[in-house]
Formats: structure tokens, sequence, C-alpha cells
């Protein structure tokens, strides 16, 4: 069971949090043998729920308890034995039977999930594992293990090996809000190869499932229990949602105190809705004259050059024009083709919908959705010809082509013929069942790029091209072929909604 936290341990956890470290690489330095300190406690502290009165430790005493930490103060018998990685806290779960094959110790628990197989094509049960442990406790799941007797029976390939964690990622993201935390690895045991995914618990849960897919139900929050991960049962959403709005206001209570001891005469209050900070009495904006002499980079979508002046921006900036209203203004965005197909694929709600048409001028990519974001920014047909024709173009027939697309010239329509036209038949009569599984990739998105006008079953086609997106990896020519087919469900869909002047 877990064990309570010393305030002077809450400190020091609150101070390596400070310096970005993991929750599992904390717990490294609190955990006893007897007694393990848990991941969900280290999160509660992190979100101010659990411990908001006690300090920080000074970088001082952190580097102190740093320096003199000796592995056989958590119970390990010696420095060798210290289990400091994920790869390595993996393997000591696993132990050799008497008959001479290796198991998960424990089995499959609240904490730990074996699956025998890994397949890239099909990763919604590895979607549905990591919402629910991300929900509970966090938790290993473990790849090459049968989930019947937890005997390690190893991956028979390097698919996963292969398969890059920005795949898994980007699935991951298609279907649960919010995103949880997860780490790859692979490890031998008993010479054979085995999958790892460690899943943090995520710190204010839940995260919830946002669309429809095999196994997956839109809306749905998914638990880790003993042996099965399932829809959460009432009393642990109750516990769940408890334990949120504590933290909420915990957070709000710490705001409050500060703003106590600043004093109120001597705060400014930002509103990154707004743009705007304001006291009793004043309210600052940033005027349009200044917003254009200020590089802006958002957090996590920018590449930092030592020594370039820039003002890296954590929320919104907004300009504001002479009559006074907001503008939005956002620079640094490094939008790639990749980046325009997930976001139509997703129907994700980007900030500057233009933005994702006039990449089309930028890119070699000829085939790329656009209806979608115009209907997104309520534009018209004339308007984003205006657009885009304004943009710079890096590459001349790709503005070119997309512009033939919104004149009416030039359509990601063609004529089904070979192995995609059975696979069309299909589509039109709804029947989008193990396709997949039982057709080549290359026909499939053939068949989509045929689809006649007046096709109206969408959503699977959605869901068969995200598939396609992650099948065809790296491979440019299989890509190519997704990029063309979304481009015709992107005509099917918004095309009709778009207005012409």
């Amino acid at each position: 069971m877990a064990r309570s936290i010393t305030d002077e341990e809450i400190g020091l956890i609150k101070a390596l949090l400070a310096r970005g470290e993991r929750n599992v690489d904390i717990q490294f330095y609190f955990n006893r043998q007897d007694r393990p300190v848990n991941s969900g406690r280290i999160s509660q502290i992190r979100n101010g729920s659990y411990g908001p009165s006690v300090p920080a430790a000074s970088q001082a005493d952190l580097a102190n308890f740093l320096a003199n930490f000796q592995a056989a103060a958590v119970g390990v018998a010696n420095q060798d034995a210290a289990i400091s990685t994920i790869a390595e806290r993996a393997a000591q779960r696993f132990e050799q039977r008497a008959d001479g094959n290796w198991y998960l110790s424990d089995g499959e628990t609240s904490e730990q999930e074996c699956k025998a197989e890994f397949d890239p094509k099909k990763m919604n049960p590895l979607v549905r594992a990591i919402a629910a442990l991300a929900n509970s406790k966090g938790g290993f799941i473990f790849l090459g293990v049968d989930n019947a007797g937890c005997q390690v029976v190893g991956l028979p390939d390097d698919k996963f090996d292969n398969t890059d964690i920005v795949r898994i990622s980007d699935k991951v993201k298609t279907f649960l809000v919010p995103t949880p935390d997860f780490v790859k690895e692979t490890i031998q045991i008993g010479g054979l190869n085995v999958g790892v995914l460690y899943v943090e618990k995520y710190s204010v849960p839940p995260v919830v499932v946002c669309r429809d897919s095999d196994g997956l139900e839109d809306g749905s929050i998914l638990f880790r229990y003993p042996g099965q991960s399932a829809k959460i049962k009432f009393g642990d959403l109750h516990a769940m949602l408890r334990e949120r709005d504590q933290a909420s206001q915990s957070v709000l209570l710490q705001s409050a105190q500060r703003l106590a001891d600043i004093g109120t005469d001597r705060s400014l209050i930002v509103d990154t809705n707004a743009a705007t900070m304001e006291t009793s009495d004043m309210k600052l904006t940033i005027d349009r004259k200044l917003a254009d002499q200020l590089e802006f980079i958002r957090q996590g979508e920018f590449e930092e050059v030592e020594g370039a002046p820039a003002l890296r921006l954590v929320g919104d900036v907004k300009a504001v024009d002479a009559d006074g209203e907001a503008l939005e203004r956002i620079e640094g965005r490094a939008l790639t083709a990749d980046g325009v197909l997930q976001a139509f694929l997703t129907k994700a709600q980007v900030r500057t919908p233009l933005d994702y048409l006039n990449v089309s001028a930028q890119v070699q990519r000829q085939w790329l959705p656009m209806f979608y974001f115009l209907n997104l920014a309520g534009a018209t047909k004339a308007l984003a010809i205006e657009a885009l024709d304004g943009t710079v173009a890096v590459y001349a027939n790709s503005k070119a082509n997309a512009l033939e697309r919104l004149r009416g010239q030039r359509s990601a329509f063609s004529a089904a013929s070979g192995q995609a036209v059975p696979i069309l038949a299909k589509m039109i009569d709804g029947d989008f069942a193990d396709l997949l599984g039982e057709e080549d990739d290359r026909a499939i998105a053939r068949a989509i790029q045929s689809l006649p006008d007046g096709f109206d079953n969408f959503e699977p086609v959605y869901d068969l091209l995200l598939n396609l997106l992650d099948i065809a990896g790296t491979d440019s020519a299989k890509k190519g072929g997704v990029f063309k087919a979304s481009a015709r469900l992107d005509e099917l869909a918004f095309l009709p909604l778009i207005a012409d002047e």
C-alpha cells in the first residue's frame, strides 16, 4: 500500500516537479520496498490538491538531497540494483518459473495490461488501454505477453520497434481528449522482445474518447480495473470528479492568497480570452503598431535559435485596431502538408483556417483538403482565391493546382478501375467492414477518389483514411493516395457548403 509523505519530501517533490521531472522518475527517490509512493500522489502535489501549503525546497536543499541520495535509503540492497529507467522497471515485473518460461509476476492488474501482439494497422486496443490507465493510476502495457496466462511469447517481428512513437501519439490524439503522456520502450525477457508503453496518470482527469471507432465510443470514459479496461463505474467517476474539484479549489485558493499577499492595488489580472490585462481602474491592450514590431513564437510550435530576439507566447496574443476591436495575431506557426491533412481528418477547430489553405502554395503536395478550412473560416471561394493568389508561391504548380480547384476547373475525382471497382461498390452500399483486412491499401484510396457526387456517408471514410495514413507511414506513394482521397472527401463533404461570392 502507498505510504504517507512528509512535508520535507513534499517540498523536495515540488522542487523536482519545477525542474520538469516526470512522476515515474520522482517516484524512484521516495519509494520504499514495502510502502511505495503512488504516482497519483505526485500528480496531486503537481496540481496543488495535496500539500498546497508546503513550500518547494530550495535549489540548495535539492542539490544536497540528490548529492547524498543512496539507493539503499529507499530499500534497495545496493546501488547497482537501483531501478532508474522505465525499461528496467518494466523488466523487474517479470519472473522465470519452474517450467522455464517467463511470466508477468502479478498478472494483469489495475496498473498493467498484456497484449500478445502488436499491429500498427489496428491500434484502437492500445488507445483504449492508454485511456484507461491515464484515468486511473497510470501503469504499463506489455506487448508480446499473452493476456490469458501472462506468459512472455515475444513479438515475432520488428513492427513495434519500427513504429515511431509519433504514429501512436497521433492515433491517441485522434481519439482522446486531452492527450495522455506515455513512453515507448522495447525490452528483452528470456531472449524474447517485449514492447512496453508506460502511461502516466493524467493529472486532471478525465481523459475522454472523442470519436466513435472499433472498440471506442464517443463520450465514454475508460478506467483500468484489475484485469480489464472498461467504462468507468459511477463510484470511481464520482471520486475522480471530486478529486478534480478539490484540485481546482486548491489552485483558486492559492491564487487568492497570492493576490492578497501582493495587494489588489499592485496586481494585474490577465484575461487570455479577451487579451487584456487590467486592475480595478485600468485595462492594458497590445497596440497593432507594437504588435507588428514583435516576433511571436507559440510554445510547442517552434525551434529556438540561440540569440534570436523573440517573445515567447503562452496563450494567444491579440492586437487592437483603431476602433479597439481585438483581432487575433499568431506568428511563427510552421504548417506542413501532413499537418493540414491531420487537421482535416480529425476535424480540428484550427485558429487560422485560411493559413491552412495558403499552405497549398508552399508545399509540393498538389492534393490537400481546402474546403473544410474555408467552411471553418466562413469564407467564400472569391475570398479564398484572393488570399491564395496573394500568397508567395514556393511551389508554383501546387499553387496553380489549388487555384484551379477553387475555380471549379479541377477535381480530385478519378474513375475507378481494377481492384478499386468492387471496393467502391461496397462503400456505396455502406459496407466498410473488414476493408483494411481484406483489400489492398492503395486500391482502397483509389476507390475513395472515385466516390460519386451525392455520396454522403462520410464518417466511415474519415476513419478509413486515418487508418490508411497510419499504414502508409513514410511510404510517399501510399501517402500520395491518401492525400488525393482526402481531397475527394473534402470536395464531397464541404464544397457544396461554400458560396462563390
